[in-house]
This record gives C-alpha cells, sequence and structure tokens, in this order.
C-alpha cells in the first residue's frame, strides 16, 4: 500500500535515522522536506536530498540550482500530498497534490532515484516552461534546408509575410535576429539585457510575447533578442527554443524535424541513450578523446547545431592534458574568438573521438586551441564543442526531459570522415557528395575553389574510389606535403591546390 502523508503548515516531520529507512519510506518524508524549504525559504534545507541528475527543465547543475532557489523563494506552496507511487526503470514516480496559498491544487509528478534521492519534480518544470502531458503527441513534423549539416529553418515572426531562415543553434539560448531586420518585422521591444557573445559583452534589446510559425505549428509567447548585428548567413538564430519546449527529433535523412510533446514519451528507434547535462544553458554530452592510439582523455562537450566544425577542444583542456605536444600533428593553422577569448587554433586529424557511450569515429578532424595573452586564465565551463559535422552523421531525438540524447547512425555515419589537403577542407553530405566545406584560415580559396563546390575528382581518383577506399585520402594527404594536387569539380574545373 502506497504512502499517503499529507503535509501542511505547522506539521512537519522530524527526520531521524533517514539513510535507514525503506525507499518507499524515503520518498514518502519528501514533501515533509519540500514544505520546509517553502515556509523558511531555505534551498539548502532540501539539497542534501537531490539526485546528482537532478534537473529544472532540462537545467542541471549550477542551472537547476538558481531555479529551485527562486522557486522555493517565490512560488506559494501550502501543502504537499502523495498520491501514488510506481516503479519505473529510472526510479520511483511519484504522483503528488500540490495546494498553493490560493487553495488551488494541481497535480504534479517527482522521480526519485533508488536511494530516494529526488531527479525531477514537475512542478518545478512547468515554472520554467516545461511541461509534461499525461498522453504526448505529435505536435509537427518540419522540413529543413539541410547545408553540409548546418539545420535552418523557415519561420514567420508575428504574421510578417516574408519568411525567415533560421538556423537552428543549440549552442545558442534563445532566438535571435539583428536590428534591421526587427525593425522590418516591427518587433516591439519590451526590455534590454547584457549579452555574452563572441568577442565580449554587448547591450541587446529583447522583444517579448511574440508568435512564431514553423511550417504548421504556432508558437506564443516567444522572446525574441536583437542585435546590433549577426552573421551573414541566415536571418538569425532560433537556439534552444524548440529544444525547451518539445521532444525533438532530427531526421537528417529526411531532412525533418518531428516534435513531440514531453511526457510519457517511448523512444522506438535503434538510436543509443546518451546522457546530457545542461548547467549553463547549454546541453553538454560526455566524450573520450584519442589524439593518438591509446592515449584517452575525458571531456564534456558542447552539444553544437550551430557550429559548422566536427570537435574542438578549448584551451583549458588542451593545456591541462598537454595535447598539442601529445603527438598530434597540425595540419593547418588559424584563430578563433570564442566566448571573447582570442587564441591561435591548430588542425589536424585525431586517432579516434567518442561521444561517450557511442562507438568511436576513427580519423575525426579535431581543431586544438593554442595558448595567448587573453586566454589562459580563461575557464569556459566544459572542455569543447562537438559540432554539426559530426553530429550530422546520426539522426538525433533530444529529450530534455529525461536528460537524454539517443543517437542512431544515419546516411552519412558510413562515409569517410572529412579531410585536410593543404588547409582545404572535404567532406560528405547526405546525398553521398563529396563537398569543398572551406580554407581553415583564409575567408575564400585563392585559387577559385568555392566553398560548397561538388567535387568528382582529387588528383587520379575519383569520388566514389575514395568512398570505397578511404586510405587512398591518407595517400592523397601524404603527396600534398611535397607536391600540388589537382581537384576536378563537378563542373569539369579543374583547380591546383
Amino acid at each position: 500500500m502506497p504512502y499517503k502523508p499529507i503535509i501542511k503548515a505547522g506539521s512537519i516531520l522530524l527526520l531521524t535515522a533517514w539513510a535507514s529507512w525503506s525507499k518507499a519510506q524515503l520518498a514518502a518524508q519528501l514533501p515533509a522536506k519540500l514544505l520546509t524549504c517553502f515556509e523558511q525559504k531555505d534551498t539548502s534545507m532540501i539539497t542534501g536530498e537531490l539526485a546528482p541528475n537532478f534537473s529544472v527543465a532540462g537545467h542541471t547543475g549550477a542551472g537547476a540550482n538558481f531555479r529551485i532557489n527562486q522557486i522555493i523563494k517565490n512560488y506559494p506552496l501550502k501543502a504537499v500530498h502523495i498520491v501514488s507511487e510506481k516503479k519505473t526503470k529510472r526510479g520511483t514516480l511519484l504522483q503528488i497534490e500540490v495546494t498553493d496559498a490560493k487553495g488551488k491544487t494541481t497535480s504534479n509528478q517527482a522521480l526519485v532515484d533508488n536511494k530516494g534521492k529526488l531527479i525531477y519534480f514537475s512542478l518545478f518544470d512547468q515554472l520554467y516552461g516545461l511541461k509534461r502531458e499525461s498522453k504526448p503527441k505529435l505536435r509537427a513534423v518540419i522540413p529543413f534546408e539541410n547545408k553540409n549539416g548546418s539545420i535552418y529553418l523557415q519561420v514567420k515572426i508575428n504574421g510578417y509575410e516574408k519568411p525567415l531562415r533560421l538556423l537552428f543553434d543549440t549552442g545558442a539560448d534563445g532566438m535571435a535576429v539583428n536590428q534591421q531586420l526587427a525593425e522590418a518585422i516591427g518587433l516591439k521591444v519590451t526590455r534590454e539585457n547584457n549579452a555574452s557573445v563572441v568577442g565580449g559583452n554587448t547591450k541587446i534589446q529583447v522583444s517579448d510575447n511574440n508568435s512564431i510559425l514553423l511550417d504548421t505549428l504556432k508558437l506564443a509567447g516567444q522572446g525574441i533578442a536583437i542585435f546590433p548585428e549577426m552573421g551573414k548567413e541566415g536571418d538569425g538564430i532560433i537556439g534552444n527554443t524548440l529544444i525547451r519546449q518539445f521532444i525533438t527529433h532530427i531526421d537528417y535523412d529526411k531532412n525533418t524535424i518531428s516534435l513531440y510533446d514531453f511526457g510519457d514519451f517511448q523512444y522506438k528507434g535503434k538510436g543509443t541513450a546518451v546522457p546530457i547535462t545542461m548547467p549553463a544553458g547549454v546541453m553538454i554530452l560526455p566524450g573520450q578523446l584519442e589524439i593518438v592510439k591509446d592515449k584517452s582523455y575525458s571531456g564534456h562537450f558542447v552539444f553544437d547545431t550551430g557550429a559548422s566544425y566536427d570537435l574542438i577542444c578549448f584551451r583549458p583542456f588542451v593545456r591541462q592534458n598537454k595535447l598539442l605536444v601529445s603527438g598530434f600533428k597540425p595540419e593547418a593553422q588559424a584563430a578563433t574568438v570564442s566566448m571573447g577569448v582570442s587564441s591561435p587554433t591548430f588542425a589536424g586529424k585525431s586517432y579516434q573521438f567518442a561521444i561517450s557511450p557511442l562507438p568511436p569515429m576513427q580519423g575525426l578532424p579535431v581543431t586544438l586551441m593554442g595558448g595567448s595573452a587573453g586566454n589562459e586564465q580563461w575557464q569556459p565551463g566544459f572542455d569543447g564543442s562537438i559540432g554539426v559535422r559530426l553530429l550530422s552523421r546520426y539522426n538525433i531525438t533530444i529529450n530534455l526531459a529525461e536528460s537524454e540524447v539517443y543517437f542512431s547512425p544515419n546516411r552519412l555515419h558510413a562515409h569517410p570522415q572529412d579531410f585536410l589537403v593543404k588547409s582545404y577542407q572535404f567532406g560528405w553530405d547526405n546525398t553521398g557528395k563529396l563537398k569543398a566545406l572551406g580554407v581553415v584560415g583564409a575567408a575564400e580559396n585563392p585559387t577559385g575553389l568555392k566553398t560548397g563546390d561538388l567535387i568528382q575528382r582529387i588528383d587520379k581518383y575519383t569520388v566514389d574510389q575514395l568512398k570505397k577506399n578511404p586510405t587512398l585520402i591518407d595517400e592523397i594527404r601524404l603527396k600534398a606535403g611535397g607536391e600540388s594536387i589537382s581537384i576536378t569539380t563537378t563542373d569539369d574545373n579543374i583547380v591546383n591546390i
């Protein structure tokens, strides 16, 4: 028989011998702990009862702690009632009724682990915009433009006639457009914020309570940041707006994004679950890097669909593990500005890299951030960033409510990794075509080979030969150390690099 204690103000239970109680009894005492916190406006009263993976609307660590502190200080909780409990794969699911100061009672869920520690409380999630539905539904299937793995969505804002081309960027917190476009749309500025951007900080304006239309899906009450300037590609970014409101499935084979309600969602694909954290507004994945064989380094990397590379390791991680002197052979040098810090970068090939616990990808390109006068004290809070050139090799299901992402290899996964020839980067797309992806350290190729050009031959080998026998790529790269290499595009243009 489930425990059903009703906890009201003035009837707090004193808990003794906490560790010796049964799991059911541990879960049953949760309402007392919660109510004590709300009565005394003191988060520390429950800190010891939170699981290591405790989250609020997907936010973990410092992000979750900030949000629970705000909730406990401001939400008028007056009574808590456990209605039922059910065992699940992740722990014990509690049905809880909460009554506020006005006498309104709502039904909520709480998940506790096998030690009785709280993993999530749906009331907290909902107060920060993540709602768990009792019967989750598919809300929309939205086509996207796939540009070398980067995802561009057609979005309408407030009925503005012209659809906007927005980058789906999980490395950004929300939606943003530039000042000129905001004026054309007629966005109404409601407040100002200081924002951290590449290169430092800037003051931005924010427009609240906008409606956006993605294909057939309409979302109301959306905030949009207005930056003085933004990148040239696309009309802006959509950031983590979608993943905070829906289970988000990215299908690179079909070039569609499917959005589902949060709730009792059953993943039916063949992918592997990867745990995620979100301590500072962006998703973090565990990773395992081997620069050379048998030298392995564990790290935590940003899941960043707004980044066009495979993998970059930030300066603190590079310095701590001495990666630049670990046997790494740089093939190209450039510079980058990240989190306001300018640094030299060195691009080359790793032995392998794995998003844990996925199988490793051998020969993955990696960029290592070198030292500079401005970055030796820099602490970004994570070890690097995984970009779309790696991510787009999988079909991906992001379930922020459960703090997990499913990765399932797609058509691109079987193709050879991206590769460098004399600082020129090449890679396959999801249709099996080899493309020029750009020049490391230069805005454009001075030989006339343009970013996006389709390739039919490199040196004496056709694209099909390179695809079937990737060792031929290594042969070309070795030859490029002392000789020029001819590149033939699909329109029979031949350039030498």
